[in-house]
């Protein structure tokens, strides 16, 4: 085995161990890990069998493997983009909830400390 494919499946079993150890609290964890175990498997196979690649290239009419390859990542950097977006503005929106409800609380908390102080001073 050639020392570039052995960095490169070191590399993705690397990656793959963070996408786990990275994605245990979230909601869609089965999702996640099939995805991750889908991705795993495919760049081994790429790694170890580049021609299949580039007769997947082929089927879907790019002239080479490392130009199909390309295509898919920048497909996938934009959709993890957008799946980023999207949980930094749902994290957003709860901080914001958050925020006002503590606002709110600290005011009742205020009202009632001023009344009962209000109270004893009578």
């Amino acid at each position: 085995m050639e020392i570039i494919k052995l960095l490169l499946l070191v590399a993705v079993f690397a990656l793959a161990a963070m996408l786990f150890r990275s994605i245990r609290a979230e909601k869609s964890l089965a999702l996640k890990r099939l995805l991750a175990l889908l991705f795993v498997a495919a760049a081994i196979i790429a790694v170890l069998f580049p021609q299949l690649l580039t007769a997947v290239a082929g089927f879907f009419g790019v002239g080479r493997g490392t130009d199909f390859l390309l295509y898919v990542f920048i497909v996938a950097v934009c959709a993890f983009a957008i799946a980023v977006i999207r949980a930094k503005a749902r994290a957003d929106a709860r901080v914001t909830k958050l925020a006002r409800a503590v606002a709110l609380a600290e005011a009742r908390a205020a009202r009632i400390h001023r009344e009962n102080n209000s109270g004893e001073q009578r």
